[in-house]
């Protein structure tokens, strides 16, 4: 009997160490350290930078031209010749024959005033400045002043031409060819195709020789 009783302690001493031994065991798994979540993880949708959309380009406003406006030429045209470089000289040196008349004469057929100035175009405006004299044989200070003066006042306008400003001269010879813009010679009213706003005369039939 005390050999039996010897066995069964045996055996609960070894069933006692083993039980001993499984909960160490537990116990050393449950404190190991659990791996953190790495830092390098993505983070949640929510928490992502917000999409950028793509906007579509701005298209730039039409512009629409007034069908009524006249469209501008350019300066190297044959147009431009047209309408500007042949048309300013006449109408400056119409300006200029308005200060000359029968109580303002020269003597000098061949005498002549040089002006130098510049023409500016602005949305179709025209006019003149910087009017300098570099030359007179006139003679004749105060029709030299009132020319200066009626081409310097001076302004005209033509919507077809364009924005410009160039350097430019005129060259006045009061018996020569500033005659015909002169007053005197625009109402003159003669015989002949010669003479503007004249009527020419009818022409007279040649007498026929009498008859025998």
């Amino acid at each position: 009997m005390g050999k039996w009783l010897a066995a069964g302690g045996v055996v609960l001493l070894v069933l006692a160490a083993l039980l001993l031994y499984q909960l160490k065991g537990a116990t050393t798994v449950d404190a190991a350290p659990r791996p953190q979540a790495s830092q390098e993880t993505s983070a949640p949708a929510s928490a992502s930078a917000p999409a950028v959309h793509a906007q579509a380009p701005v298209a730039a406003p039409v512009v629409v031209e007034d069908p009524a406006k006249p469209k501008k030429i350019t300066t190297d045209s044959d147009a431009f010749f047209r309408e500007f470089d042949d048309v300013q000289p006449h109408r400056l040196m119409a300006q200029a024959a308005k200060c000359y008349n029968r109580g303002n004469r020269v003597s000098d057929f061949n005498a002549k005033m040089k002006l130098t100035f510049k023409d500016h175009i602005v949305n179709g405006e025209v006019t003149i400045s910087d009017v300098k004299m570099v030359e007179s044989t006139l003679n004749n200070p105060a029709l030299e002043a009132c020319m200066i003066k009626a081409v310097t006042g001076y302004h005209w306008h033509n919507d077809a031409l364009p924005d410009w400003v160039q350097d430019d001269m005129l060259l006045v010879r009061p018996e020569r060819g500033m005659k015909k813009f002169t007053e005197e010679n625009m109402k003159y009213e003669g015989s002949g195709p010669e003479f503007p706003g004249g009527k020419a005369k009818e022409p007279v039939p040649a007498e026929r020789p009498p008859t025998e």
